[in-house]
């Protein structure tokens, strides 16, 4: 009985010792993913040496054994929430700092957008908001009424729409996109179409200070100014025909 005892034991150990690492290894992938080695350095020493002090001052019978528990108890609890609001504040989102640029180079090349897929898409579209200012979220594609990016800055928020199509939207999507709005709590509605939108759907926009439409010269737009932090107005409509690069508001840099 002994012995399986002392087995099970030593598994249960190797259990632990490999959910430890395990996590850690992730929380280590998620620091370096967003840039936050200085923070994880200063914070991890910080919880080591309070815990070093609170071990000796047990060891010298200043603390008893139960406040030397809380107070390591308590420093893991505010590493995790510090933590979790550290990642989830991240301006980087579900991005890499480092991928954020990773291709910038084919930004400016009508040719390269047009080569995406609908997915790869959105991911850009998002990595040229975040490099606004935005804090930039790409939803998981189900579930969410058609939106697919939201953004929030400075306690604004707008839910962004990509149609990466090679024709002008119709309005039943830009009808169903405006519907979404109060859902999401949003203050702006944009809708992001490649080749523009019909003349019936401008007319739907036209009277919705809070609906932007961009086309796909206003990403490259977008792309070209990266380095500074665009602020989206509406301005007139122009045109709305099939002609790529032809539609809705532009972005006012």
């Amino acid at each position: 009985m002994a012995r399986k005892s002392d087995c099970r034991s030593f598994y249960e150990l190797i259990i632990l010792i490999i959910t430890v690492v395990g996590i850690g290894i992730k929380f280590l992938i998620e620091v370096n993913k967003r840039g936050l080695w200085k923070e994880c350095i200063l914070s991890v020493c910080g919880v080591v040496v309070l815990n070093y002090v609170l071990y000796q001052l047990w060891m010298q019978n200043t603390l008893s054994f139960k406040v030397f528990g809380w107070g390591c108890f308590i420093s893991f609890m505010a590493f995790c929430i510090y933590w979790g609001k550290l990642f989830d504040n991240s301006p980087y989102g579900q991005f890499s700092k480092s991928s954020l640029k990773q291709n910038s180079a084919s930004w400016s090349e009508q040719a390269w957008w047009w080569s995406l897929d609908g997915w790869q898409f959105e991911q850009e579209v998002a990595k040229l908001f975040i490099l606004q200012g935005y804090k930039a979220t790409v939803t998981k594609g189900s579930g969410d009424g058609g939106v697919d990016i939201i953004l929030k800055k400075d306690g604004y928020t707008a839910i962004v729409q990509c149609k990466h199509y090679q024709n002008p939207v119709p309005p039943e999507p830009i009808r169903a996109l405006w519907g979404c709005k109060d859902d999401f709590g949003a203050d702006e509605v944009i809708l992001i179409a490649s080749s523009g939108i019909t003349q019936t759907g401008a007319d739907f926009v036209s009277n919705k200070p809070n609906f932007k439409v961009l086309n796909l010269d206003d990403i490259i737009r977008m792309s070209q100014m990266s380095e500074k932090i665009v602020e989206i107005k509406p301005t007139k409509i122009k045109s709305h025909t099939a002609n790529k690069g032809s539609m809705g508001r532009k972005i006012d840099i």
